[in-house]
């Protein structure tokens, strides 16, 4: 079975493929927001997505090491993102501290590609304002609408961490 999602949001990634696997559907691989998910029995596995673009290879290894000590396996790396699963339950942030660690280095990121995107949209702007092309002025409202997404998104990890902090 295949499913086509774009996520930006790694609780939502999370929820979807938890719930796939709850409906007896264990992801097998993802290419380009498309999901390939094979039968399994429901609710066997639990999926976890983490940030590992900021880690060292070391680390990254470290990591993958701890989650097959545990019984877990990863499934893929794609980008900048990791997706983990084990058979049962299983957190890879069990406490209040390091998941407001986990959101402050997702919001890093996310604050990093908004600046990015909205850098490269100025002399597209201007360039398209100048030339009154459509092509150009749609290229640029994508560049902007792709900077607010991720400038969202960090907005969202801003209000995760205060969530958690108040249960510190």
């Amino acid at each position: 079975m295949r499913k086509f999602r774009l996520y930006y949001d790694k609780d939502k990634e999370e929820a979807f493929l938890n719930d796939m696997s709850a409906k007896g559907y264990a992801m097998k691989r993802f290419f380009l927001g498309l999901y390939t998910f094979e039968k399994s029995q429901p609710g066997e596995y639990t999926y976890r997505v983490d940030l590992i673009s900021d880690k060292t290879t070391e680390q990254r290894n470290e990591l993958y090491d701890l989650i097959r000590d545990s019984g877990g396996e990863l499934v893929q790396t794609w980008g900048i993102w990791a997706i983990f699963r084990k058979k049962g339950y299983f957190e890879l942030y069990t406490d209040p501290e390091s998941q407001i660690k986990q959101f402050r280095r997702i919001r890093k990121i996310f604050i990093r590609l908004a600046i990015v995107e909205f850098l490269l949209s100025i002399p597209q702007w201007y360039n398209a304002i100048q030339i009154k092309e459509p092509v150009l002025i749609l290229m640029s409202l994508i560049l902007t609408i792709i900077a607010l997404v991720f400038l969202k998104q960090a907005l969202a990890c801003s209000k995760k961490i205060d969530e958690l902090q108040k249960m510190t």
